[in-house]
């Protein structure tokens, strides 16, 4: 039997491909063929390799460059490089085309909403309208929202997650909903209205690999098929 060929994405850091092995174990494990895909530039290359995959898990990876939301910096921030950036840009749009399952974990969530046209803000302590808080790099609990694919995926109304980010999500993409918060109101999930599967997640399921972790992952896995 095939398995299903998962594309995962990474970053160029001092001319070297980077990308941790804990995404493509979580693959494995959930029953995927997980498959590195660096940045390429080439548009028939990504059009090839949006034909060949069977579904994106768009990875964990530092900031993304406020230009791509419409805003100067106003903070330290450690950046993505342009290629990922570009590279992850057309080979969305094909997978977007061919109706393919997506998934997108810290970084990768708030690329999409980027992709979508959404905005980011540049880092939590910019939030001047948060009335609680919570240390977004440690285990916290988050709620899902009703009827939203993750709390059907996880039988859920909230769990514990973990996460390592300093920037969150501003105004949410076009066609994007939210699909989970935390306490403090930052969005933790979202997903894609009238798609078979489109997500993302503020958290690390590849670090976890509990119970919820694993049923994130073989939905994904399953979408596929």
């Amino acid at each position: 039997m095939n398995k299903p060929i998962i594309g995962i994405t990474g970053d160029i850091v001092d001319e070297i491909y980077s990308v941790k092995i804990s995404y493509a174990r979580a693959m494995e494990k959930a029953g995927g063929c997980p498959v590195f895909l660096p940045p390429v530039s080439s548009k028939d290359a990504i059009k090839n390799i949006a034909g060949k995959i069977d579904a994106l898990l768009i990875s964990g990876g530092g900031d993304i460059h406020p230009r791509y939301y419409g805003q100067k910096k106003k903070t330290a921030l450690k950046l993505i490089s342009d290629e990922r950036f570009y590279f992850e840009r057309k080979l969305l749009e094909e997978i977007l085309a061919l109706n393919k399952p997506v998934l997108g974990i810290c970084y990768g969530m708030q690329f999409l909403n980027v992709f979508f046209g959404g905005t980011l803000y540049q880092d939590l302590n910019l939030i001047k309208t948060r009335d609680m808080k919570i240390d977004h790099n440690a285990e916290h609990k988050i709620r899902f929202y009703n009827q939203s694919k993750l709390y059907y995926i996880l039988c859920k109304e909230g769990i514990t997650v973990n996460s390592h980010h300093h920037q969150v999500i501003n105004v949410i993409g076009k066609g994007l909903e939210a699909s989970a918060h935390s306490v403090d109101g930052v969005i933790e999930a979202i997903e894609l209205r009238d798609y078979p599967f489109l997500v993302g997640v503020q958290w690390h399921p590849e670090r976890l690999l509990d119970r919820n972790s694993q049923r994130l992952f073989n939905a994904f896995i399953d979408a596929v098929i």
